[in-house]
């Protein structure tokens, strides 16, 4: 059975590109920053700016979310059929869980810090 692999390998995906994409979307932020500090700059590209940020940030936490939900269904895959994997699939879910908590807590933070 390859799916509690496919969880797991999403989970540790997650946890690689996860703080590389949080290091992009607050290098972002202060792009955004000046795009929109900027008068002479048009509306659409202050606002297009700060989606870009949206969906760096979307992106970041997407990736340990999808790893928990491969996880979970792996693991009641290998439970109701009975064979091995389910171990891998609950570390995939743990790792997704962590990884997503970090991503929560940058993102708090990003934004206390980005307000104050």
């Amino acid at each position: 059975m390859k799916r509690p692999v496919t969880g797991f390998v999403l989970a540790l995906l997650s946890l690689v590109l996860c703080p590389i994409l949080l290091f992009i979307e607050y290098t972002a932020w202060f792009g955004a920053a000046m795009i929109a500090y900027e008068p002479a700059n048009p509306g659409w590209a202050k606002v297009l700016s700060f989606m870009v940020v949206a969906l760096i940030a979307l992106l970041a936490l997407a990736l340990p979310v999808l790893a928990i939900v491969a996880g979970r269904k792996a693991r009641a895959a290998a439970r109701s059929a009975g064979t091995g994997g389910s171990g891998l699939a609950t570390a995939a879910i743990v790792i997704g869980i962590i990884v997503t908590v970090g991503v929560l807590a940058s993102q708090v933070l990003s934004l206390i810090s980005s307000f104050s």
